[in-house]
């Protein structure tokens, strides 16, 4: 009888990855590998590279499996790879200049109207979270991006951008009330606000 993968928690996965069922390194290919390349995109616009370091990160996870030990979320795990190899090309290929100069900021756009769309808040105007988005660091976009649309927990986020996890707190809770007080003060809809604001506190 054929397994049910998408009944399988992380642990079970992993262990028939480590026993070397192709299957299921498929599945977690499919789950994960268009959450890499929207991620990808918010450092750079360029698609191959980017499918580039999705392919060495799968590879890397297979040709590895048998010593590896994941202590967290698969999830997690690719993300941490996927990120750490990516920034690692584009540093070498833009000569050391600072992380903040890789995210696109039209890509964080699009995923903050992903996280209303999803709730079933309509924008009033594009160009209003155009410019609330243009109040935020990149720090807290992609906090925000990671808490909200990939859902990593506080404490993997903290690892992976190599914040403290208090620290991280006040900077997506400081991003969000900076959302909302500009959101506010340019008539947006009070529900989109309320929501924004649980954000903070989810």
């Amino acid at each position: 009888m054929k397994i049910d993968l998408n009944s399988l928690g992380d642990a079970e996965l992993w262990d028939l990855i480590t026993a070397g069922d192709r299957d299921s390194f498929a599945f977690i290919f499919k789950a994960y590998s268009k959450n890499l390349f929207n991620y990808g995109h918010k450092f750079t616009s360029e698609t191959d590279l980017i499918e580039d370091v999705i392919q060495d990160t799968f590879v890397h996870l297979w040709e590895s499996k048998e010593r590896l030990v994941i202590q967290k979320s698969i999830k997690f795990y690719l993300i941490s790879c996927f990120r750490r190899e990516l920034v690692k090309r584009l540093k070498t290929n833009q000569k050391n200049e600072p992380l903040e100069d890789y995210h696109a900021d039209m890509s964080w756009q699009e995923s903050f109207q992903e996280i209303l769309v999803e709730n079933q808040i309509t924008l009033e105007s594009n160009q209003k979270i155009t410019k609330a988005m243009e109040t935020l660091s990149v720090r807290q976009k992609e906090a925000i991006f990671l808490r909200y649309i990939q859902e990593l927990s506080y404490e993997e986020i903290s690892l992976l951008m190599g914040i403290q996890v208090a620290s991280l707190y006040n900077l997506i809770f400081k991003g969000i009330k900076t959302m909302k007080d500009f959101l506010s003060s340019s008539h947006f809809t009070a529900k989109a606000i309320a929501l924004l604001l649980t954000f903070a506190l989810y």
